[in-house]
């Protein structure tokens, strides 16, 4: 949807309404999930929470006049991510990080022919179920594209709650106990630097729209933001407030895209989930095992490194399983930085722009009702 065109809010008290019951659900399950350690957890307990509610019946969804602004936010809060200090890090582990790219792409292709050959998936939605990380870019670009959105929010959130919650114990099996402390947020920007990485984002954005960038809304801005704070001409992160509610209305905009979806078909979402989680797990092991051997690195630190979880939360790993953090922390965010380039990128070259918006995709053929 472009980001010119003229959007006026359906103000009407049923509209509202609806996005008042959508939000309200969203922040609760967004709350539950963040204060229970859940792995990124505002925007997870907000999709699960509002899935359940749109499989309930209860009329829940975000307008696209809440979205794209959202959508803008939350790519100038992922671009501030990026620091002299974290590209600095990223080229002292020249081998590792090589290793690294090249087993992304092998990793993403065995996931997609299992999902598309044998699952019986879509190709555009086995494509973005296979992206392992940038979760929030992932899921908003795979909707302009067209991809069944439901495949691909089972996907990605069945990675990341299996891998938070069974790494740490298969990591304490190879005698590695908890140690350390949590790491400290950056702090966050002030008056001035706030004002300014908006306005860089929001001209990132509408560059990114103008020439029909796929996810040119969060694409853009966390590209121009990126390159902002990575040269040093803005400092800090946006105020944490800022990215919880965009965590919660990504959240709750991609949860009521579960509306209609019938039992049998979540059940074949989770095998389907759960055998792409293994295929592209085993894959990972193998390269960190690899990496491990030529650059001389203890093969659990890379390992966590390599493992497709989110950034933030496998870099609390690392710190609570007293690893190195800053190794952890600068392959994710390499790898983050990566998929959310290169995944619009091929996004464009393969896939046309969606005919059909996909909270309109058309019900699976096979699905039976309950």
């Amino acid at each position: 949807m472009p980001l010119f065109s003229i959007r006026k809010p359906d103000l009407s008290p049923r509209a509202l309404g609806r996005l008042a019951v959508t939000l309200a659900v969203a922040s609760a399950g967004g709350t539950l999930f963040a204060y229970a350690g859940m792995p990124a957890g505002w925007l997870s307990g907000a999709l699960v929470f509002t899935a359940i509610a749109a499989l309930a019946g209860v009329r829940v969804g975000v307008g696209g006049w809440l979205r794209e602004p959202t959508f803008i936010v939350l790519g100038t809060s992922m671009g501030a991510a990026i620091s002299p200090e974290t590209l600095q890090g990223m080229l002292s582990w020249p081998l590792t990080m090589l290793v690294l790219a090249i087993s992304v792409p092998v990793m993403m292709t065995a996931v997609v022919l299992y999902l598309e050959r044998v699952a019986g998936w879509d190709r555009r939605s086995a494509f973005f179920a296979a992206a392992p990380g940038a979760l929030s870019a992932v899921l908003i670009i795979a909707e302009t594209t067209g991809a069944d959105t439901r495949r691909v929010a089972f996907g990605q959130s069945m990675r990341l709650f299996v891998l938070v919650a069974l790494l740490p114990a298969a990591l304490g099996g190879l005698g590695h106990q908890p140690a350390g402390t949590l790491p400290l947020g950056l702090q966050a920007t002030g008056v001035l630097d706030l004002a300014i990485a908006l306005l860089i984002g929001i001209l990132g954005a509408c560059l990114a729209e103008l020439v029909r960038f796929p996810g040119g809304a969060i694409v853009g801005s966390m590209l121009a933001s990126g390159i902002a704070h990575g040269s040093g001409f803005v400092e800090g992160r946006l105020p944490d407030i800022f990215l919880i509610v965009g965590f919660i209305i990504l959240g709750a905009n991609t949860g009521s895209r579960f509306a209609g979806t019938r039992l049998e078909t979540l059940r074949r979402f989770l095998i389907d989930a759960l055998m792409a989680l293994v295929i592209g797990t085993a894959v990972m092991v193998v390269f960190a095992m690899l990496a491990a051997s030529i650059a001389g690195e203890p093969y659990v630190k890379v390992l966590v490194a390599y493992v497709p979880g989110a950034l933030e939360a496998m870099t609390i790993m690392a710190f609570v399983l007293g690893l190195d953090p800053a190794f952890v922390a600068a392959h994710h965010l390499a790898r983050f930085i990566g998929l959310s380039l290169a995944i619009p990128l091929v996004a464009r070259m393969f896939f046309s722009p969606a005919l059909v918006p996909s909270e309109n995709v058309d019900p699976d053929p096979s699905e039976t009702k309950d």
